[in-house]
């Protein structure tokens, strides 16, 4: 708001605006620590009513199978095991940087499920239900995805050949899955059990959402089911499945990724083969229309190649949810996808990354790639989209945009962008930050391309720089370049009069800014330490023990360094918490980045250190 109202007056204005896409829907709740599965109850009633100012009309929970929000029972054995944060145990103790900000508990969690009496399940129901109670109250549209093919290890054994601990599912592999045929009783058992307690313990939701595993092993199966699927639709026609199989090899450069894609492809084709089969064996879709509740599937990047059939394998009334990529320049390499699929059908809605997860924290801009998406969804009559998101402190530029876009076609991003930043900076900071944000857009273009995984917020991962076998990191340090200059224009706005309360804004995107500065320096860090390391290891095993001493000093060295630059990293996260977002990252990335790396980097150091010696 403006320092001096003026008198009040209302616009001489007459204009009519419909919404460009009928869904504008934002991701509620997922699974990391730096995003909103974080945040309290009142924290998300807050963001839901900004998100209704700003003209989005709905809130989609995505929610995992051993997060404590549903319960069930089959063939007698109980639901019983919960976790957040796929099992990771993130501590929390009078170490941690800015500890006066974070919540009094010996471990990250949502506070909503801190020292709670009540069982955790119906703890986690409560938040849960809370978030879609005031969603509804304002009368928006909600939608709960849930994963219906992976269970808890307690029904392990009712499946009949589960994955075990050689096949990735999620971190930490508490889940496990059918890798059998898909049709077994036990194994749909499981799966209308699932499926009818989302719908009785959430009666009045939207939407239900099937969310397909990311790494799926379903695909044994795969011949007889596709064939099943081709005699019954003829989708030969359509889709030529060999070919789509072969472009794997030719599409991937690392034949682990090329191997990992096939093997989603052919899970996909025996889960839409399973759940046309079940959708008629059971009432599951009878009893979601009596709640007046629609069933859509959720599915990754190798969906696309199934657009031109889903009109035909999937169920009456059913919405169908997707990514084209985990990031937004992959999206716009896979766009022409789009035009593939019949939304006169099957009314399709595309998942808008903000910001994407692999690259972790640090500072991301995509309003261009949205701005391309946003338009080919208005060309090709999509339903909508959902937006996927984690820290919400860097994101009112992009909503800017993006609340704009969802209701006028003639929107573009430097326009939105003018006239946020005038309103809140004053006119003589648009320029400078306009100039930032195009530098911030390319960084992210560097880090999608070249270093995804970065600063993954995962446990142990920093771990991989410490290794002289990762890419060499000469593109990362132009990253690092790009956001010292920003931190300088910034630093120069900050000089610039203006509204005062653009101030603390700025404080805190140059707080921002420290943090990937520092963060990054640390990689660059443990990765000099890792190459002195290997080479003393070298060392050792040559029996040089002198040469290997000096290497391990200066490995020593490095690594501190690196700890230090973690813990600067921290500080400056610390100076301006503004919510839970912060609060979680605070904790989570203290952890990754000093606590853990200080105890590897000691371990290793040691090792070396033992090898020295003699015997």
């Amino acid at each position: 708001l403006p320092e001096n109202v003026g008198e009040f007056y209302l616009p001489d204005l007459d204009v009519l605006r419909e919404p460009v896409h009928q869904l504008r829907s934002w991701r509620q709740f997922c699974e990391l620590a730096t995003g909103p599965a974080m945040w309290s109850l009142d924290q998300q009633k807050a963001f839901i009513t900004q998100i209704f100012k700003l003209k989005f009309n709905g809130v989609y929970l995505s929610l995992w199978p051993l997060q404590p929000f549903v319960n069930y029972e089959v063939r007698g054995i109980h639901r019983h095991s919960t976790e957040m944060l796929f099992g990771q145990q993130i501590p929390i103790n009078g170490d941690n940087v800015g500890r006066e900000h974070l919540p009094n508990a010996p471990y990250l969690t949502n506070p909503e499920l801190i020292e709670t009496s009540e069982d955790l399940i119906c703890a986690g129901q409560r938040l849960i239900r809370g978030i879609l109670e005031h969603a509804q109250s304002l009368g928006m549209h909600t939608a709960i995805a849930f994963q219906p093919m992976e269970f808890p290890l307690e029904f392990r054994t009712l499946l009949e050949d589960p994955t075990g601990d050689s096949e990735i599912l999620q971190l930490n592999n508490l889940t496990c899955a059918e890798r059998g045929n898909l049709t077994n009783d036990a194994h749909q058992d499981l799966v209308e059990a699932k499926f009818n307690a989302y719908l009785e313990q959430y009666d009045n939701v939207d939407e239900f959402v099937m969310d397909l595993p990311e790494f799926p092993h379903a695909h044994r199966t795969f011949r007889q089911c596709w064939d099943e699927l081709d005699r019954k639709h003829h989708l030969k026609e359509c889709l030529r499945i060999e070919e789509v199989i072969d472009s794997f090899d030719r599409s991937h450069l690392d034949p682990a990724q090329a191997k990992r894609a096939e093997r989603e492809f052919m899970s996909t084709v025996v889960m839409l083969h399973f759940f046309g089969g079940f959708f008629s064996r059971t009432n599951v879709l009878k009893r979601a229309s009596a709640q007046s509740a629609r069933v859509g599937l959720c599915a990754g990047p190798t969906s696309m190649e199934f657009f031109p059939i889903l009109d035909k394998v999937l169920w009456e009334g059913a919405t169908f949810n997707t990514t084209l990529g985990y990031t937004g320049s992959e999206a716009i390499r896979n766009m022409h996808h789009m035009e593939k699929l019949d939304t006169g059908k099957v009314p399709g809605s595309l998942i808008l990354t903000l910001q994407d997860d692999n690259i972790g924290s640090l500072p991301q801009i995509a309003t261009g790639n949205i701005h391309i998406l946003m338009s080919e969804m208005g060309r090709l009559n999509w339903r909508g989209y959902s937006t996927r998101y984690w820290p919400i402190g860097d994101l009112d530029p992009t909503v800017a945009y993006l609340a704009k876009a969802s209701w006028d076609r003639s929107t573009t991003p430097k326009y939105a962008y003018i006239d946020h930043f005038c309103h809140i900076y004053g006119a003589g900071a648009v320029e400078p930050l306009c100039q930032i944000m195009h530098i911030l857009e390319k960084a992210t273009a560097i880090l999608e391309f070249d270093f995804p995984g970065i600063l993954f917020p995962v446990s142990r991962y920093m771990q991989s720089f410490v290794n002289p076998k990762v890419p060499r990191l000469k593109y990362l340090h132009q990253v690092l370049e790009m956001y010292e200059q920003c931190r300088r224009i910034l630093l120069r706005v900050m000089d610039l009069p203006g509204p005062f309360a653009g101030r603390a804004n700025l404080e805190y995107w140059i707080n921002r800014l420290t943090f990937a500065i520092e963060a990054i320096t640390e990689c660059q860090l443990l990765y000099a330490g890792g190459k002195e390391i290997s080479i003393g290891q070298s060392a050792v095993e040559s029996s040089n023990k002198d040469v290997a001493a000096g290497h391990t000093a200066r490995a020593d060295e490095l690594c501190q360094q690196a700890v230090a630059a973690g813990e600067r990293a921290m500080r400056a996260t610390a100076k301006n918490v503004r919510d839970d977002s912060d609060r979680a990252t605070l904790a989570a990335y203290y952890h990754f980045l000093v606590r853990e790396v200080r105890q590897e980097t000691k371990k290793l150091l040691g090792s070396l250190s033992d090898q020295e010696e003699p015997e």
